[in-house]
């Protein structure tokens, strides 16, 4: 087979579209949603599916406002250009805006494409406990089932053994840990903005992605044919946008971040046991000549060479650095809710508010990641070789992978400090509230 490739390099000129509202009483804080306008030939599903919602909770927005409605802190609705090449219309955008975003946002949110299923969300464990609360409002247009009881009931189908019993017991449904390949990358991965990443799926094939046959034709004969989960996508990002605008307290939960946190030092941890087993064992087999004595003469293979046994790392740090983030968690929840009962106080909220929109920042560091200094999230991370897909506390996981045994414990330094940075920021916003209560008559 013979192909011939003709590629057009030109620059051309890209085109991210914003809208803002003003906030009433928090115009300094900002609610970002977004979604890209630009496709690959058609793009119906992708991107058209989530942007067309994303224009209808504006529209909504609009209606709510004439009936004399007023978000607290401002929204910013974009429509971002050049997301297939490489994120670009968004990445531009975050890093002109880079100061602002980073003393204002309190929220992305993402959507991309769309279709008939369940609600797949992702992004930062703080906002776990929030957008199940979202969840739990919107019904499926289906099964009328709320859209969290059909993601409950497809962890339970789909999962496996650990999966189903935190479905069935746990308060809370787990979210993803978010990769790339949308826009979400830069706000998170790069600026530290709490982010949230959507959309409805599941349910129908494709096999149209990024094709001619992404076309309005096969969506509104084999997707989502009525537009309902459009619709269902709009009230659960609208929701999920308008709480968080009118919220007095930022409603940030801390106890489901160090339960994460803490997964991952655990899977680390066992990756490295993995890793040093492997090693010791090929080293083994080599001595005892099992590779020369089941090698075959007539297709003989390469024998492996013996490695450096791994050496112990020393997780330490990091398990002290999680027991302070779980324990600062307790401690917080137990302020957060007796705060709002006891009602609003705007001097106080401002300050909390001001300290917990900060706190996927206090999880970055300004290094950034071994051989990509522009993701700078140390939880959060596309891995170097999976594409979209996401490795967790990326800069010691990779290192332990590729066997880079000293970097790996510098990576497992800086996570630890990450970490204990994000414990400390749940000290001070948990000193303001609890501060509060004790001056009340």
């Amino acid at each position: 087979m013979h192909l011939k490739l003709a590629f057009d390099w030109s620059l051309k000129p890209i085109y991210d579209v914003i809208a803002k509202i003003p906030g009433s009483q928090y115009p300094d804080e900002w609610i970002v949603r977004g979604n890209h306008h630009d496709g690959w030939v058609n793009g119906a599903e992708d991107p058209l599916s989530g942007l067309v919602p994303e224009l209808e909770e504006a529209r909504a927005m609009g209606e709510l406002m004439k009936q004399g409605w007023k978000p607290k802190r401002t929204l910013v609705y974009a429509a971002w250009d050049g997301e297939e090449p490489a994120l670009l219309g968004s990445t531009e955008w975050v890093e002109t805006h880079a100061k602002e975003l980073t003393q204002k946002a309190v929220l992305y949110f993402n959507s991309d494409g769309n279709g008939r299923g369940f609600f797949g969300v992702g992004g930062s464990h703080t906002l776990e406990r929030f957008i199940g609360e979202v969840e739990k409002d919107v019904i499926d247009p289906e099964t009328k089932l709320s859209v969290w009881k059909r993601s409950q009931a497809q962890a339970i189908a789909s999962g496996d053994r650990k999966a189903r019993g935190e479905a069935r017991d746990r308060a809370d449904l787990r979210i993803d840990a978010l990769g790339s390949g949308s826009d979400f990358s830069p706000f998170l991965q790069h600026a530290g903005v709490p982010t949230l990443n959507g959309g409805f799926g599941g349910e129908d094939g494709s096999g149209i992605y990024h094709s001619i046959y992404d076309s309005f034709a096969w969506y509104t004969r084999f997707s989502d044919t009525s537009f309902v989960y459009g619709r269902a996508l709009a009230q659960t990002v609208g929701s999920t946008v308008m709480r968080m605008a009118d919220a007095d307290l930022l409603p940030f939960e801390f106890g489901n971040l160090a339960e994460t946190v803490q997964g991952y030092t655990a899977e680390l941890k066992e990756l490295h046991d993995n890793v040093a087993s492997k090693i010791a064992e090929t080293n083994r087999q080599i001595d005892d000549g099992i590779f020369a004595a089941t090698n075959d003469p007539q297709n003989p293979l390469k024998a492996p060479k013996s490695e450096p046994l791994a050496p112990a790392l020393n997780f330490a740090p990091l398990d002290n650095a999680d027991g302070s983030l779980t324990r600062a968690a307790s401690r917080y929840e137990k302020a957060y809710v007796a705060a709002i009962a006891a009602g609003a106080d705007p001097m106080t909220f401002a300050r909390f508010n001001e300290i917990v929109a900060r706190a996927d920042q206090a999880l970055l560091d300004d290094k950034g990641l071994p051989k990509r200094p522009w993701y700078k999230h140390l939880l959060y991370a596309p891995g170097l070789y999976t594409g979209y897909g996401v490795k967790t506390m990326p800069g010691a996981r990779e290192a332990i992978e590729q066997k880079s045994w000293s970097e790996a414990d510098v990576e497992i330094g800086r996570i630890a400090a990450a970490v204990q940075r994000e414990a400390d920021l749940v000290g001070r916003a948990t000193d303001v509230l609890e501060k509060k209560a004790r001056v009340q008559p």
